[in-house]
């Protein structure tokens, strides 16, 4: 699992260009609309997860993501030329706080694809 908290972290990804674009996208916006040096543990904001193997789903449990029993703000496709696509799905923590799992489609539980826009 890679952890994205701010659009500098996103210079050596190794993912398909076109979900390395949507990644800079939410980066951005986090960190104009929060700052690139807020808390992004336990201050407002968020950050970005990208699940890279079925045993991710289970490291979300620590951090209290079930995603058997989410229900995802949205889930948008990410569709990748000549490649696996991808989904986006923003999940609210609270108020000022979400979390963005960017997942392969063939790894995307049903609950998310069901919900895709």
């Amino acid at each position: 699992m890679i952890k994205i908290s701010n659009v500098k972290e996103t210079e050596n990804l190794n993912l398909p260009k076109e979900v390395v674009e949507v990644i800079e996208s939410v980066a951005s916006i986090l960190d104009s609309e929060y700052g690139e040096d807020r808390d992004v543990e336990g201050g407002n904001g968020g950050y970005i997860l990208v699940i890279e193997a079925k045993e991710d789903f289970e490291k979300l449990k620590e951090i209290y993501i079930d995603v058997d029993d989410i229900i995802p703000e949205y889930v948008d496709k990410i569709t990748v030329a000549g490649g696996e696509d991808y989904t986006n799905s923003l999940i609210l923590c609270n108020d000022d706080f979400g979390i963005s799992l960017v997942i392969p489609m063939t790894l995307t539980p049903k609950i998310l694809l069901e919900n895709m826009e």
